[in-house]
């Protein structure tokens, strides 16, 4: 399993920044590999929670289903996606700081098991790379809409 994290403070009640991470609309304006939805159900973001997408990290690009196995309201979401080459979940944690927010986005990777070859060198070479800057540019998507002063 490949694992890549980033965090960072946010001038933000974690009210706020966990009302963008429940606006599966918006999952396209922050999550970096979200190209656009294909289908976002109306009810509320929650426990199983099931969306579907298109985007990735080149050049690993198309459709994804993704549904919510954790939902601590104000605190953790846990995404658990099937990319059909390999299954992937994102962590979503929200701390309170005394300046606002600590949140932080971790991503685990696990390819199917007759892909495993294939990722040993593709992960070393470029992936964990391109991986790393895509969390990276997440969290600070995240930040920048929340501490907006024009935020929706």
């Amino acid at each position: 399993m490949a694992v890549v994290t980033a965090s960072m403070e946010i001038r933000a009640a974690p009210e706020s920044v966990w009302a963008l991470m429940c606006d599966a609309n918006r999952y396209h304006e922050w999550a970096d590999p979200t190209d656009h939805m294909l289908c976002v159900p109306s009810e509320d973001v929650g426990l199983d929670f099931v969306y579907r997408e298109y985007g990735g990290i080149p050049p690993f690009k198309g459709e994804s289903e993704w549904r919510v196995s954790e939902f601590e309201p104000i605190r953790r979401q846990v995404h658990v996606g099937d990319i059909g080459t390999m299954k992937i979940d994102i962590r979503i944690d929200l701390q309170p700081t005394s300046a606002g927010t600590r949140f932080t986005v971790t991503v685990a990777l696990r390819p199917r098991w007759f892909l495993a070859p294939i990722n040993a060198i593709l992960w070393p070479l470029f992936m964990r790379n391109r991986s790393q800057q895509s969390v990276e540019r997440t969290v600070a998507n995240v930040k920048r809409i929340v501490e907006s002063p024009l935020r929706a």
